[in-house]
């Protein structure tokens, strides 16, 4: 999309990075992961965030380095699965971009962030499914919906450019 950005929004395990560094170059922009240069900015990981201080104050770094991506030149985003959440963060992405909701069955994200280290959620699967089944509508609000399950990212990534396409051709 001219002059945007495009954000990735979806759920642990939906394939947000893996896809975002193929996109950007596709799309002829950078690459951002938001959860990234929180990291970078705080100098320690999102885990000793959270222990340290709590989920509201990460909320608060989050928000401010999101206000600095929205300020920046378009770029590639992948946000972290709660970013997209809060009423105003929705509203300034929406604003600002185009929303692209990477949609993941609970099973394949269960699958796949077991597999990752650094995923202390899928630990649990109660409160995994809870969390993923309250996030659900709220990424239902994006503007495109690209469905992950058993895709590779190269596949995700070129469906992406074809209705990114389609939807700005829809606009001319």
């Amino acid at each position: 999309m001219r002059g945007e950005h495009v954000f990735l929004i979806g759920f642990m395990g939906s394939g947000k990075n893996s896809v975002g560094v193929l996109l950007g170059p596709a799309l002829s922009l950078p690459f951002i992961d938001l959860d990234e240069l929180i990291v970078s900015a705080e100098g320690r990981s999102i885990t000793s965030i959270f222990a340290a201080e709590g989920e509201g104050h990460f909320r608060q770094i989050e928000a401010r380095l999101l206000d600095q991506v929205l300020d920046s030149p378009p770029a590639v985003v992948s946000l972290g699965g709660g970013t997209f959440l809060p009423l105003e963060n929705r509203r300034s992405i929406q604003e600002r971009g185009v929303c692209v909701w990477l949609k993941v069955s609970l099973e394949e994200a269960l699958e796949r962030c077991r597999s990752e280290p650094g995923r202390p959620l899928a630990r649990d699967v109660a409160n995994f499914s809870k969390l993923y089944e309250r996030r659900q509508p709220v990424y239902g609000r994006c503007d495109v919906h690209i469905e992950t399950d058993r895709k590779t990212p190269e596949n995700i990534c070129r469906e992406i450019v074809l209705r990114l396409e389609e939807k700005e051709n829809a606009l001319d």
